[in-house]
């Protein structure tokens, strides 16, 4: 488990993720996967496991 580096979808552009065990993050599909932040505001689903130790 471990950070990766930041990427968000192209198709709903709501968060970025930057943790490989976030769910919602693994299901963006390779052709929606885009690097970088976006400028969106970090996914809570990544926080959360970051802040428990389990991403």
């Amino acid at each position: 488990m471990a950070k990766v580096a930041p990427f968000h979808s192209s198709k709903t552009k709501d968060v970025y993720h930057d943790c490989n065990t976030c769910t919602e993050g693994n299901n963006i599909e390779p052709q929606y996967k885009t690097a970088g932040t976006g400028n969106l505001p970090r996914c809570k689903n990544c926080a959360e496991r970051d802040r428990l130790g389990t991403c």
